[in-house]
Parts: C-alpha cells; sequence; structure tokens
C-alpha cells in the first residue's frame, strides 16, 4: 500500500541479500526527476534523503546491479524501519556529492514523520539516542 503516492522498497545487496537500505520512490511525481529519484533512509537524521547512485542501480534495465529492490507496502516498511543499518560514512560522503544522475540542488529528504507517521520517527530517534 502506497501512502500519498509513496511507495516502499526493501533493497538488499544482490551478492548475498544482505539488508542495506529502505528506499521510497514517488511513481506519480508532477516532475519526471521525482517520477525517476530514490530515497534511501538515513536512521541518523530521520528522513528520507535522495540517493544518486541507488537511484542509478534502480534505473539499471540490465539487471546486474548491486542491490536488488523488493516493494514492500508501509505496515513492513513500519515494522522494518529500526531495523535499517545507518549507511557508512564514506556512502553518507557519496550521497552529498551528486556524480550523475541528480544535481546538488536535487538532493532533497523527506522526514521519516511524513512517510511512516510520528510514532514510527519516534521509535527511530529513541534507537539513534540508545545507539550512542
Amino acid at each position: 500500500m502506497a501512502i500519498d503516492g509513496w511507495e516502499f522498497w526493501l533493497v538488499t545487496r544482490s551478492a548475498d541479500s544482505e539488508f542495506v537500505w529502505m528506499a521510497v520512490t514517488r511513481p506519480g511525481a508532477r516532475a519526471l526527476i521525482d517520477r525517476k529519484k530514490v530515497w534511501t533512509l538515513v536512521p541518523g537524521a530521520s528522513a528520507f534523503i535522495a540517493n544518486w547512485f541507488v537511484t542509478e542501480d534502480y534505473l539499471r534495465e540490465d539487471g546486474a546491479g548491486l542491490w536488488e529492490f523488493e516493494n514492500i507496502d508501509s505496515y513492513e516498511a513500519r515494522e522494518i524501519v529500526l531495523d535499517t543499518p545507518q549507511p557508512s560514512a564514506e556512502d553518507l560522503t557519496r550521497l552529498t556529492r551528486p556524480e550523475s544522475t541528480l544535481t546538488l540542488d536535487q538532493i532533497d529528504r523527506h522526514p521519516v514523520s511524513k512517510l511512516l507517521g510520528t510514532r514510527v520517527a519516534a521509535q527511530l530517534a529513541a534507537r539513534m539516542r540508545n545507539s550512542r
């Protein structure tokens, strides 16, 4: 089930099926770039941030990407959000330096509370406080 046009994705590494990202897309967005864009959860920021390198992988047509994308509903997303790993420092640096698909002004973010609700956002914030 999509919330306000958002689709949720469980992203696993193709090589070993390890859960690496929770992602969202908005296929019905008004702007073309937003219809193709993938936002991934950064638990420490409590937001889904436009991710250019996951977007490139998602748009590959040859099936030889680094990740596999499993469409999940919002209920499943709420259940696994707390299990979403924090991206590595290297990935966070890479997110802010778009080299291909997105320009710097196209890297936007959407708060967890907007997409999954305030209860989930509070649980995620508590997880991050407890992991320090």
